[in-house]
């Protein structure tokens, strides 16, 4: 059994790792190769069919994990040689060039069953030289799991997990292998890039197989950092494990909010969601108490419905749309697989709070502001958008597509109060018609913001 370090003992006894071993063989530099077609010929492993990991290849945990549709996850750091990390109490760490970040993918194939587990994904994140830039990548490991290729483009399969609870024994789980284009969606400029990386999230024990130890103690042990960083980290920063029943429910939730929707829910992240669920935000501050949801409602006749309703979860969007599968899905991306702890959670979380606990009006946006439903809706090619302002100012009606990305800039300027109305031909900034899909459409100004949704049909 790992032996688990108490305060007292923090000095006399061994660290989780007892020296560093410099990285030598998982070495990408973006801006000279690609990376390699296998994952065998990365060098990220010693053994690749049993994913032992090569000598100084460092690995690490998470508090609060993202949801990946019940997969297990290992994850390590590579840095080049014995480079260094610039770290932040606080903000973001700063990785040397040429850091790569690791993460494997593991299912059950019998359901609970652990000697049944098997990989199926690895995952490289790599940052592109000395700037802040990252590039994500996917292999995807053959049914034998004797190595993996790298996808060039998203895929997806289906794989057949050997369940009781199933109809005829066997459960099928889709299961989404991003492409390159789609890390950026998480790991987003706003966000820092690196997620999990961080001093709230490795703030923890860890076991290293004979020893437990604080991951942020070891690492500076071994000389991961650029700097001493002590060894008292009670005033660092630290998430909840969602999933530890000792701990206050308040923190496990605004924990599991946090790795599952902060990286783009945050300011500066999807402009479509303008709530900000960061951990360290306060929830009077997150604007999502009492606030009516900005993306419509998931059902017309619950007149009551709010982001977060205290007391009152199955009125609260936040929780609906992790419990939904159509195109108000959240997370929007990667996910099939109801996580059914983590929405009892939220639930729990929710129904908990007091009605006292609501900090916003029955709507912070004045009667005279208002921007109705597109009309014909669906539509193809045009369709027209009506909008009333209360006073004179500054206007912006913008198209979004699912993922938050701009599609078209339809207004951006003054405006008399009153009521306004545009025609949207269908097109992007770029002046070429856009796909058939469901779009977002939000006006924003002195009054505030609305956003609402549209379907365009080809």
């Amino acid at each position: 059994m790992p032996v688990l370090l108490t305060e007292a003992m923090a000095q006399s006894r061994p660290y989780g790792l007892e020296a560093r071993v410099p990285n030598t063989s998982l070495l990408i530099n973006l801006a000279q190769n690609a990376p390699a077609a296998t994952i065998s010929a990365t060098g990220l492993f010693r053994d690749t069919a049993k994913q032992i990991v090569a000598p100084g290849i460092i690995p690490y945990a998470v508090n609060s994990e993202l949801w990946s549709d019940g997969a297990e996850k290992t994850r390590f750091f590579a840095l080049p040689g014995n480079a260094q990390v610039d770290f932040s109490r606080d903000g973001n760490w700063h990785f040397p060039p040429n850091s790569v970040l690791v993460k494997n993918f593991y299912f059950d194939f019998v359901k609970g069953d652990p000697a049944s587990r098997q990989i199926v994904e690895t995952r490289l994140l790599v940052k592109m030289g000395a700037t802040d830039t990252w590039k994500g990548f996917s292999y995807q490991w053959n049914d034998d799991a004797t190595d993996a290729h790298l996808l060039r483009e998203s895929d997806r399969r289906t794989f057949f997990i050997v369940d009781t609870d199933a109809p005829d024994g066997i459960a099928q789980q889709r299961y989404f292998f991003p492409g390159p284009e789609d890390c950026s969606l998480c790991h987003r400029e706003a966000s820092g890039r690196v997620l999990g990386g961080r001093t709230h999230q490795l703030n923890g024990e860890y076991n290293y197989g004979a020893i437990s130890d604080n991951q942020l103690r070891t690492l500076n042990h071994i000389g991961f950092f650029t700097e001493d960083i002590g060894e008292d980290y009670s005033q660092f920063p630290r998430w909840a494990n969602p999933r530890d029943e000792s701990a206050p429910i308040a923190n496990r939730a605004r924990a599991y909010l946090a790795a599952n929707c902060s990286h783009c829910h945050r300011p500066g992240g999807v402009e479509r969601g303008d709530f900000d669920a960061r951990y360290e935000t306060p929830l009077d501050q997150m604007r999502t108490v009492g606030i009516s949801p900005s993306l419509g409602r998931l059902d017309t006749e619950l007149e009551n419905v709010r982001i977060i309703n205290p007391g009152k979860a199955d009125q609260s969007t936040l929780l609906l749309r992790t419990l939904n599968f159509s195109s108000f899905r959240m997370p929007p991306l990667a996910s099939s697989v109801l996580d059914e702890d983590g929405t009892s959670l939220l639930r729990k979380w929710i129904d908990g709070m007091s009605t006292s606990t609501s900090v916003a009006s029955e709507s912070s946006i004045p009667e005279e502001f208002d921007l109705a439903q597109n009309y014909p809706n669906p539509f193809n090619p045009t369709t027209a958008i009506q909008y009333r302002l209360a006073e004179e100012g500054p206007v912006e009606l913008t198209i979004f597509d699912l993922m938050g990305q701009r599609v078209r800039q339809l207004i951006s300027g003054d405006h008399t109060a009153g009521s306004h109305q545009v025609i949207w031909d269908g097109r992007g900034d770029n002046g070429m018609s856009v796909a058939s899909g469901v779009y977002f459409y939000r006006l924003r100004s002195s009054g505030g913001g609305i956003t609402r949704r549209m379907l365009l049909l080809r």
